[in-house]
């Protein structure tokens, strides 16, 4: 995977109103953490943040340079946590970064390609996607940005399961093999709205009961 660069400012505490303010001048903040150093608070430019997770998804590995001048602090970082506005997901109000080394493996969930057309839907089934990622573990440089499954064999009853996927070398999964990962339904029969011929005969066979506990005289009952 490649590693994209995003320029970082230091800040202090700020308030509430500040933070707001410098959210309408386009910066996001951000804290970086991890790997037993200091928490840091931190300001970054919203539209290079934007940039750098269109171009490399959230598992994207970001050297992030703290400062400004000749020598800034740089940081091998990946995204732990993106805080968005409620109505407008484009809009970023917060960002989390966790310290990362190229040389230890790490947990992350990789998002599933579904390639093809399953032969079953081709005769009436259902094709139903039961998850859209998986959770693996590998070095940092060895991240895939996706998995692709090929739904194209599936026929009608058929399914894919996690432990099936082909993996990149040096690529562990952690989700459970046998977790269905897309599968094809059987089409669904329509719904008889008239009752089944047995229900029809115990209605039949419970009304006369009925009507003969009905014609009995007040206080007594049926056995008395």
């Amino acid at each position: 995977m490649d590693r994209m660069v995003l320029e970082a400012e230091k800040r202090s505490r700020l308030t509430r109103g500040e933070l707001n303010r410098l959210r309408r001048e386009g910066k996001v903040p951000a804290v970086i953490y991890g790997r037993g150093k200091e928490t840091q608070s931190l300001l970054v430019d919203g539209r290079m943040l934007r940039q750098v997770l269109a171009m490399g998804g959230g598992n994207v590995l970001i050297d992030l340079q703290i400062g400004d001048g000749t020598r800034p602090q740089v940081e091998t970082v990946m995204l732990k946590e993106i805080q968005r506005h409620l109505f407008h997901q484009d809009r970023l109000l917060h960002v989390d970064f966790i310290r990362i080394s190229m040389e230890d493996e790490i947990e992350v969930n990789v998002p599933l390609n579904f390639t093809g057309e399953a032969a079953g839907v081709a005769e009436g089934g259902i094709l139903q996607i039961l998850m859209r990622e998986v959770n693996i573990k590998c070095l940092p440089g060895n991240i895939p940005e996706m998995i692709e499954v090929d739904i194209s064999p599936l026929q009608i009853g058929e399914g894919i399961s996690a432990g099936t996927l082909v993996l990149p070398e040096g690529v562990t999964l952690l989700t459970g093999p046998e977790e269905i990962l897309v599968q094809v339904l059987a089409p669904q029969a329509e719904e008889e709205e008239e009752k089944p011929p047995e229900a029809a005969e115990e209605a039949e066979e419970a009304a006369p009961a009925e009507e003969e506990k009905a014609e009995l005289p007040e206080g007594e009952e049926d056995g008395e």
